[in-house]
């Protein structure tokens, strides 16, 4: 095929027409001003923002191009004259954000220009954006101004250069005006040659360090993540061994062995797809820009991404075990994904899995279709994907209840598979339009003619995007779901089994099922943070997390009501029993009712019928002796101090075991956690640019779903963690019981935070993720309370809140609907701030072996 000759045939005399093209004479009178701002603190890179603005002559050839359409080539070729260099038909550039098209004003004599853009310093390559190149060293960074050659004898009236606060280490031409930290560059009157600007400047090491390790570094991101990695599995496998060690029925209950069989099988599972993650992602990236193994780092590199993402897909299908039919579909995309990595040329793609396209494979390739047999590839491996994670979570649920091992199968209905592939077939045609999108947002400035060259050029640059695909989507998929989901579920089947297994029902969790817990705190509910200067060190929080929960159940086993002690060596859980819950629910109520009369008769009542209320609330602050000495077998004993009969209920919570009270408040967070799940999903994805973004996202707009499924099962773990240590929280109140595990929870949010202060990074929207789980907990206390009374007192009152303020009494009241209103204030105020705060938005994805650099997702392991 003779195409590349005919294509830089083209190339040729279009390059030598450029100047013609531009008209360059007609833009000596151009007025031209340039500057670009720097911000180290408060960014996670370097971010630079650059201002270009272009004052052209309406007499100018090609003024009027300016306001038409983005898609027609005239403003594409007038745009191109005023901003890049005209003598490049095909501009290309993924180092540049903008998050609008050039503004373009008509005055009187003049069309006016006026071009953002800016772009983040994340790996050592060059950056070009605007009129500007950043040329990155291990320490010392160069900003030169790219002078448009159509602009180079035009008038450069003002060229500003802010450092952010740092003096730069060399200047090449001496600035007009100025300080140390901001330089200027103007000229009184049009004439004479623009300045030669370029600057040496030295960031902040830790933005240095967080360039350098997204790049040439990045092969070591998986080795300092690794202790994270292996202590939450080493929590996990403690847990197991404790739980295996402490059965709650002898024999053994054949459902309690297999779900904490499960759980060990999931913790390695996920252990182990996570090695294959890095392997697949970092070390492959570093091998092939090493040299290393070039024959599978290179040219079969994305071969390697589709076997390794199948090959985890079927690991979860032989834990899930589907149904038969399941299996067979699987099989068949098993097969397909198969030929398609081995034998890429039946399917018209590359061999090498790159187009080059000045090839006559990227012609063959677009004439075969081999997009969609790549897509089709891609949809296969997201369907064994989705069968393997919903049969394992079905059958570690089915485990925790089945009497026999064949009945806890991961099966579901077959009408699923067809819900599996739709959407399967979904992701992939979706990510081949956000890679469209992205290709017009990094080339929008380049000649379509609809030639052959442009065509060949198009269609290998976005075959070399969409390839990526089965690569993110097990950095993506497993990150936010399985890594976590799965462990999550499996904790709480054997935690449910146990409690079926029980021979009694348990007031309180056993140590084991404490362990556990804590565990299911940490997968479940606990954040993921400690990125500092691109190094990942999420163990440091986490330890804080673990201590920080230990020390609040150590302090809650001394504090905690139903801890307190009846008699020495005797305390209140230890004689508290569900039989006597009616008694103290009526023990209670009588209590509220008497200091409701002794409050009316503060104001002339008469002494005898005082005492006698409080000879009778005497009485209900006592219990029956546990122990009585000989002889006395009618032996009363009073409360400890400070604990009376509401308490005591109220300590107990509305169900007769932990199991019930971690049921009960899982239902009612998941259900307060609804409004704060839109709240968090506008300020994480929609706010700002990062609506705009996700059209250039490979994932994005299957991350908006998975974003709000993920805040839910968040929100009911965190109030099934609540529930179940409902009885061993310290706090006389639900709300004083949530406050103390929401202080857990802010922990490691806290040394995050310091560390984000120490490295000059921004804390992001964790602030309102703190508000609003300290709020959706407490609110589940709340409800909570009201619960334990509402079975027996319910239809005595109009409303809830009548009953919550019998409940809490007037002081009690007042004290906790202050604390909920300064919540909501500290909520309103995070609010006002975000929305004043511009997020970082999307330059580049997921890059080639060439570029190693990809994006992180909060979360992910």
């Amino acid at each position: 095929m003779s195409t590349t000759a005919l294509v830089w045939i083209w190339l040729g005399g279009t390059g030598g027409a450029a100047d013609d093209e531009c008209s360059s004479p007609q833009l000596k009178t151009a007025r031209v001003s340039a500057s670009v701002r720097f911000k180290h603190a408060g960014e996670d890179y370097t971010k630079a923002e650059s201002r270009f603005t272009v004052q052209v002559p309406k007499s100018w050839d090609r003024a009027g191009d300016l306001l038409l359409n983005g898609d027609t080539e005239r403003y594409r070729t007038g745009m191109r004259c005023l901003l890049r260099s005209p003598d490049a038909p095909y501009q290309y550039r993924d180092t540049e954000g903008r998050t609008r098209a050039p503004q373009v004003t008509v005055q009187k004599k003049w069309i006016t220009v006026d071009y953002r853009v800016m772009t983040w310093v994340v790996d050592l390559r060059d950056r070009d954006f605007g009129p500007w190149r950043i040329t990155e060293g291990n320490r010392l960074w160069t900003l030169r101004l790219m002078r448009p050659p159509a602009l180079d004898h035009a008038w450069w009236k003002e060229i500003t250069v802010d450092l952010g606060g740092r003096a730069a280490r060399n200047v090449s031409s001496t600035p007009t005006t100025g300080s140390t930290t901001e330089l200027t560059w103007s000229r009184a009157k049009a004439g004479g040659k623009p300045p030669e600007v370029s600057v040496v400047l030295q960031p902040p090491a830790t933005k240095a360090a967080a360039a350098r390790w997204s790049g040439a570094w990045f092969v070591y991101d998986p080795l300092v993540s690794l202790p994270y990695q292996v202590a939450i599995l080493a929590m996990l496998l403690a847990a197991v061994h404790a739980l295996k060690r402490s059965p709650v029925s002898s024999p053994r209950n054949e459902a309690e062995d297999r779900t904490v069989r499960n759980l060990g099988l999931v913790g390695w599972l996920g252990f182990t797809i996570t090695m294959v993650q890095w392997f697949d992602d970092a070390l492959l990236g570093h091998f092939g820009n090493q040299g290393t193994a070039l024959l599978w780092t290179d040219q079969h590199r994305t071969a390697v991404h589709l076997m390794l993402t199948l090959l985890t897909g079927l690991a979860l299908c032989v834990v899930g075990k589907p149904s038969r039919t399941a299996a067979a579909i699987v099989l068949v995309a098993t097969g397909y994904v198969t030929a398609v990595a081995f034998v890429p040329e039946w399917f018209a793609l590359p061999s090498n899995w790159r187009l080059d396209w000045e090839t006559w494979e990227t012609w063959w390739f677009r004439e075969a279709g081999g997009m969609y047999a790549f897509a089709c590839a891609c949809a296969c491996v997201v369907f064994v994907w989705l069968v393997g994670l919903t049969s394992s979570l079905v059958r570690l649920w089915r485990s925790s209840n089945a009497t026999a091992p064949g009945s806890s199968r991961g099966t579901f209905p077959v009408a699923v598979l067809g819900v599996f592939a739709v959407v399967a077939l979904a992701l992939p045609a979706v990510s081949v339009w956000t890679a469209q999108n992205l290709w017009e947002h990094q080339s929008w400035l380049s000649r379509r003619n609809a030639d052959e060259a442009y065509g060949l050029w198009h269609v290998a640059a976005l075959f070399n995007e969409v390839r990526w695909f089965p690569s993110d989507w097990l950095d993506w998929f497993h990150g936010f779901t399985f890594w976590w989901w799965t462990p999550s579920l499996a904790l709480v089947a054997v935690l449910r089994a146990r409690n079926a297994a029980a021979a009694s029902p348990a007031v309180l969790p056993s140590t084991p099922e404490k362990r556990a817990l804590k565990v299911l705190f940490v997968f479940g509910v606990s954040p993921v943070v400690g990125w500092y200067a691109g190094v990942p060190l999420a163990v440091a929080p986490l330890l804080a997390l673990w201590l920080a929960l230990t020390g609040l159940l150590a302090y809650g086993t001394r504090r905690a009501v139903l801890y307190r002690e009846l008699v020495p060596g005797i305390r209140l859980h230890h004689v508290a029993r569900e039989s006597d819950r009616q008694r103290l629910l009526k023990s209670a109520r009588r209590h509220r009712e008497l200091h409701a009369q002794l409050r009316r008769l503060e104001q002339g009542q008469e002494e005898g019928e005082r005492l006698g209320l409080e000879g009778e609330l005497d009485q209900l602050h006592r219990l029956p002796h546990p122990s009585p000495p000989a002889g006395l077998p009618n032996t009363w004993i009073r409360l400890p101090p400070s604990v009376g009969p509401v308490e005591l209920a109220l300590a107990w919570g509305p169900r007769a075991t932990w199991w019930g009270n971690a049921c009960r408040a899982a239902w009612f967070a998941a259900l307060f956690g609804v409004p704060a799940s839109g709240v968090l999903l506008w300020a994480d994805h929609i706010r700002g640019p990062l609506w705009v973004d996700k059209f250039m996202q490979r994932l994005g707009f299957a991350d908006v779903p998975l974003f709000v499924i993920n805040l839910e099962i968040f929100w009911a773990a965190a109030g099934f963690t609540l529930g179940a240590l409902w009885r061993i929280l310290p706090g006389r109140r639900g709300p004083a019981r949530a406050l103390g595990l929401s202080l857990v929870y802010a922990v490691p949010l806290l040394v995050h935070w310091i560390g984000t202060e120490l490295v000059g990074q921004p804390f992001g929207t964790w602030g309102l993720d703190v508000s609003l789980t300290l709020l959706v907990l407490t609110l589940t206390g709340v409800a909570m309370d009201i619960d334990t009374f509402k079975q027996r007192e319910g239809h005595y009152w109009p409303t809830k809140a009548g009953l919550l303020l019998s409940v809490y009494q007037w002081r009690t009241a007042s004290v906790q609907a202050a604390f909920l209103v300064g919540q909501i204030v500290a909520l309103v105020t995070i609010w006002q701030q975000l929305k004043g705060a511009e997020p970082m938005v999307l330059i580049e994805q997921n890059p080639s072996s060439e570029d190693p650099e990809g994006g992180s997702v909060n979360g992910s392991p």
